[in-house]
């Protein structure tokens, strides 16, 4: 269970750039997404470190790294499956901390009151993972790891809550597509499944094919290739290519002009004259769509994951990440998936770090959720609810059976079941089930919009259902119980009567002699009538069983604890179907959907 903590932080280290973002627990505001200045929302995931005088220097991140004059060396695209063999943190742990470290001293608020979720590519394996988990934990913060494609699920998950889309995630697969991976997760029936295929195609791909390309434009040039042999000169050239690619695929190069105006001086040589030849060439089709190139690679995984979903075919594609914006990856995925719709977002490159910050949100508000639905039946309007329901049906059925058991006594012989099981006597004069069907509309009425109050302040689906209460039989269960010995004095006494009528004129004075002193047993109560029966006084007993009946009836309560019992039931069943809502959110937002 999550620390009630106020504060989820979502971190996305990619390995192009990455971001930040933090929201509040409680409520349903939005995340809000940190700005590092200049880099806005978009960070450069680059790490290098900056001399200082007395030979110090310090580490910096964000194009910092690669645009100040004394940078020693700067690293990019570092975004790698981490060696469980080492103590050594990787560079993607070293930005996270220097990020974290930065962002914390501005907002020390948060820094407090936190837990911290960082995504990971969803193929990674097991090993990996846990590798990353103890690297991140050094930063002496809770943090928990989540797949990054399965937090872009939950980002479409929470963007469609807000717009009340009354769509389904029935079949749905997430394509997050990343510098360094390309994430699959598949959910189905509300459980995700993380699909471990496209660890090995980032977009990253077409970065390195490029830089390729570009040297090998340049191969007869010596300042080009001295430039390009200096330290750091191999990871500005691929960030140039990055950039470069990018601008083609959003019509935006200031950062593509900003790296040019402002790299270091001694790659001039290269800068130069790759970024004239980047402006020329066709990358969407020359690189990106060219034989063996990034789409093909593409389309020969979706083939894999088309595969092992075998017929769970998706009814809905969604594509997220930062390279989701070529247009050949809708096309690819409309041909891979005919019957599916394809979706993509809005922001792409911010979907997984909202969706990490959402998993916090979500798994701390599953914990709230369900210690307020176990309090509900320590509020006192919920109980009140349930007891005042249940006395008035009590005394509804008390009407009823005063009514129709005397008429039932009245009207002659009773058959033998019915002598022998008086429970089932009372229920079907009572119409029992009808009382407890009325009982039953009664509470959902009005304990319904209790629960789904309380859903609808955690984000747990709120729509209007029916509560599956079954009641106890305590309302029967009571009456029989004080109503059994006073109708079988009635019935007693009728015995005798009948027994009299037999004997013709004989057991009419018999019986006239016999009910002499009628008056005074009927005053005489539950002792009266068990001595008339004894003595054969058979008319006063009959009146006085039934004035025990009225009487018993009359005065006949439930008790307390049978009530209080009622309500701890009525409340166990809200509790269970309560948590079958909670249970679909933790599908989502579990991190046991490793592959």
């Amino acid at each position: 269970m999550e620390p009630d903590v106020r504060y989820a932080v979502g971190l996305d280290i990619g390995d192009g750039e990455s971001s930040l973002c933090w929201l509040e627990t409680r409520g349903r505001g939005e995340a809000r997404v940190y700005d590092r200045g200049t880099e806005g929302a978009a960070i450069l995931t680059a790490l290098g470190r900056e001399r200082l005088d007395q030979g110090d220097y310090r580490h910096l991140i964000g194009e910092a790294a690669v645009l100040t004059r004394n940078v020693l060396h700067f690293s990019v695209n570092f975004k790698n499956r981490p060696d469980p063999d080492t103590l050594n943190p990787p560079d993607a742990v070293r930005f996270a901390r220097i990020l974290l470290t930065e962002f914390f001293s501005e907002h020390p608020e948060v820094r407090r009151d936190c837990v911290v979720y960082v995504g990971h590519p969803t193929g990674w394996d097991a090993v990996s993972v846990a590798a990353y988990r103890r690297h991140l934990s050094s930063t002496n913060l809770p943090v928990r790891l989540v797949a990054e494609s399965q937090s872009a699920l939950v980002h479409v998950r929470d963007r469609r809550s807000e717009q009340r889309d009354t769509r389904g995630l029935d079949r749905v697969l997430v394509v997050d597509i990343g510098s360094s991976t390309t994430d699959f997760t598949f959910v189905e029936d509300l459980i995700p499944r993380n699909l471990p295929l496209g660890s090995d195609l980032g977009c990253r791909v077409i970065d390195d094919r490029l830089a390729r390309m570009v040297r090998q434009a340049f191969a007869g040039d010596k300042a080009f290739t001295e430039a390009l042999d200096q330290d750091g000169a191999e990871e500005t050239l691929r960030l140039l290519c990055r950039w470069a690619k990018e601008a083609q695929f959003t019509r935006d190069d200031v950062r593509l002009q900003h790296l040019q105006a402002g790299c270091d001086t001694r790659f001039v040589p290269f800068m130069n004259p790759s970024f004239g030849w980047l402006r020329g060439v066709d990358i969407p089709l020359r690189v990106v769509r060219a034989p063996g190139g990034w789409a093909e690679r593409f389309s020969d995984v979706l083939t894999g994951v088309r595969d092992a979903l075998g017929s769970a075919e998706p009814e809905l594609v969604v594509l997220t990440g930062g390279g989701s914006r070529m247009s050949v990856v809708r096309e690819l995925c409309l041909k891979a998936f005919p019957n599916a719709s394809v979706e993509h977002d809005e922001a792409p490159s911010l979907a997984v770090t909202r969706g990490l910050a959402g998993v916090g949100r979500h798994r701390v508000n599953v914990a709230r959720f369900r210690h307020d639905i176990l309090a509900l039946k320590d509020r006192p309007e919920f109980e009140d609810r349930i007891r005042t329901g249940l006395l008035d049906a009590f005394d509804q059925a008390r009407s009823i059976l005063l009514t129709r058991l005397l008429e039932k006594a009245e009207a002659g012989p009773v058959d033998d079941q019915d002598e022998q099981d008086i429970d089932a006597l009372i229920h079907r004069l009572t119409g029992m089930d009808e009382v407890l069907a009325r009982l039953q509309i009664r509470l959902n009425a009005e304990l319904t919009p209790m629960a789904l109050g309380i859903c609808r302040s955690y984000d747990i689906r709120d729509d209007q259902f029916t509560l599956d209460i079954v009641l106890p039989g305590v309302i029967g269960t009571a009456i029989g119980a004080r109503i059994r010995p006073k109708w079988r004095t009635l019935r007693a006494a009728q015995g005798v009567l009948e027994a009299y009528a037999s004997l013709g004129s004989v057991g009419f004075y018999a019986l006239r002699f016999a009910t002499a002193g009628a008056k005074w047993s009927r005053k005489i109560g539950v002792a009266g009538a068990a001595v008339a029966i004894g003595l054969g006084l058979p008319h006063a007993a009959l009146t006085g069983a039934r004035t025990l009946i009225r009487t018993t009836l009359e005065k006949a309560e439930l008790d307390p604890a049978e009530v209080t019992g009622v309500v701890a039931q009525v409340a166990d069943r809200i509790t269970a179907q309560m948590d079958r809502r909670a249970q679909e959110v933790e599908r989502f937002v579990s991190a046991t959907a490793l592959p």
